[in-house]
């Protein structure tokens, strides 16, 4: 079982997720997808606490403009 990445991202519009909500300009940690074990990917919050587990398609929803990755924010 291959080990996956946590990638940080920055909220862009607020949403909830696990009881918790986002504001913009917070930070939030998900667990990179695994396409082969179909695994639901985790959620961390700002202090890297776990907050949920998400299927692939939240995470694509939230990737089409409510998060950004840090890295991609210049």
């Amino acid at each position: 079982m291959a080990i996956r990445s946590i990638n940080k991202y920055i909220v862009l519009k607020r949403f909830s997720l696990g009881k918790v909500l986002y504001d913009k300009l917070d930070t939030i940690y998900v667990q990179e997808h695994d396409p082969v074990n179909k695994e639901p990917q985790k959620v961390f919050n700002g202090e890297k606490e776990y907050v949920t587990d998400i299927s692939s398609d939240v995470y694509l929803s939230l990737r089409k403009g409510f998060i950004i990755d840090d890295q991609e924010r210049d």
